[in-house]
């Protein structure tokens, strides 16, 4: 796109002479325009396709054009309306955009945990509860669980200063063990310690659909779904040829061979994907009936309003589960697209049950744009409504059942019908 002379470059001149821009009659006009094209163009690009571009209409101050482009950026999504989606990178993808708690996919031991005093009461130090174990990652392959609590590395007890160490880094040694409570349930204790080797961080690939399976619960075989992301391929790693598009039809495959006839939708992990895999995904769910019905509508800004567009369920699907009604289970960790696949099967009317915490709250859309490779901006572009063009959910989507698991003694397997979360969905699935 032809960048856009914001300012007159006269001013810049007059304005910049002190700084040595322009000396003894010496045109450096292109000095100058190579130190502010950049920023010019994220100006232009953000009052053209920001959803909120009409609140740009004021001139930067002339020195806001030699800020690093991310502050430039920065301020300029500020003047959004609490905008907190809105992102750029720097040259290369130096920072995950799509962490989940303590774990990132870049460069990461593979683990997501929680920071705890000792919960036996026995000291008060600071030990680590392991959450999540991604598949294939360091964690993984060194035999941590999900529930373990790490007690100390390399001999060192966890402080504030040092919590970082267990993100990214070298091999270490960790000193692990689990815990247990007495019968009459007022004492506590760690039992079956042991020493694990772990190795240096790396990138850990996000599977999409890391557990399907299905449970028999009160005679009736209930299908269980964990989906952590919800996009077409790999977002970070472009070498991998594995489609998840083909992994969701998959297990949606498996499901329904296997007969289930409930489903417990898991998206406690779901950060990240897009609107057609959210949509692809709630057609598979619902009942045929409802793939008339209006999934989701998306508003633009008013120089792009002939972008609006209105979702229906797909029609043109294998055959779905074809269920009357689904239990999910959200986590403050849902965000975006796993939030828009709940409200859009919540406008549908489809018998929905929210198990758990109050999603992030992203009611928008964000688009790539880049600039000679080296920036790349993801502003919000559009509104993300449902049916009744309701967009108002950027404070959360709260539960109809509240559920926690950073009190319980035991963390069972994601898709152990014993595990806190999935327990309440099969017991939401009975009443």
């Amino acid at each position: 796109m032809k960048n856009h002379k914001l300012l007159s470059l006269s001013f810049l001149i007059l304005a910049l002479s002190s700084l040595g821009f322009t000396s003894c009659g010496e045109d450096r006009t292109y000095e100058l325009e190579a130190l502010t094209k950049h920023n010019e163009w994220l100006l232009s690009q953000m009052r053209e396709h920001y959803l909120w571009g009409d609140t740009l209409t004021a001139e930067p101050a002339w020195k806001d054009y030699f800020a690093k482009p991310e502050e430039f950026f920065s301020r300029l999504c500020a003047k959004g309306r609490s905008d907190k989606w809105s992102y750029i990178e720097i040259d290369t993808l130096k920072v995950d955009r799509h962490p989940r708690g303590m774990f990132n996919h870049l460069k990461s031991y593979g683990f997501d945990f929680s920071i705890l005093v000792d919960p036996s009461g026995a000291t008060t130090k600071q030990y680590l509860r392991v959450l999540t174990v991604y598949a294939g990652s360091p964690a993984a392959r060194a035999g941590l669980k999900r529930g373990d609590f790490i007690l100390s590395f390399d001999g060192f007890k966890f402080s504030n200063n040092n919590i970082d160490k267990m993100q990214s880094g070298p091999s270490h040694k960790l000193t692990v063990a689990n815990l247990a409570v007495s019968d009459d349930s007022t004492t506590f204790s760690y039992i079956d310690q042991r020493e694990l080797s772990i190795d240096k961080s790396e990138y850990v690939e996000d599977r999409p659909f890391p557990v399907v399976c299905t449970i028999d619960a009160y005679g009736t075989k209930v299908g269980y779904l964990m989906c952590s992301r919800l996009t077409p391929c790999n977002p970070e790693d472009s070498t991998n040829a594995t489609a998840y598009q083909d992994l969701m039809d998959q297990a949606i495959a498996q499901l329904r061979a296997e007969k289930a006839t409930e489903l417990v939708l898991d998206l406690r992990l779901c950060n990240f994907g897009t609107l057609e895999m959210a949509r692809r995904l709630a057609s598979y769910i619902v009942h045929p009936s409802f793939r008339d019905h209006v999934f989701a509508k998306t508003f633009w800004n008013p120089h792009h309003a002939d972008r609006n567009q209105t979702y229906t369920f797909q029609t043109d699907l294998p055959e779905g589960l074809n269920l009357r009604r689904v239990v999910i289970i959200q986590s403050s960790y849902t965000v975006g697209a796993a939030e828009w696949l709940i409200r859009g099967l919540q406008s549908a009317e489809f018998p929905t049950i929210l198990v758990g915490g109050t999603t992030a709250g992203q009611n928008v859309l964000t688009h790539h744009m880049g600039y000679d490779y080296k920036i790349n901006i993801y502003p919000a572009v559009a509104y993300v409504a449902d049916v009744n063009d309701d967009y108002n959910y950027s404070s959360g989507i709260k539960p109809d059942v509240e559920c926690d698991d950073q009190s319980a003694v035991y963390l069972y397997n994601y898709g152990d019908e014993n595990e806190i979360y999935l327990r309440e969905a099969i017991r939401q699935l009975h009443l």
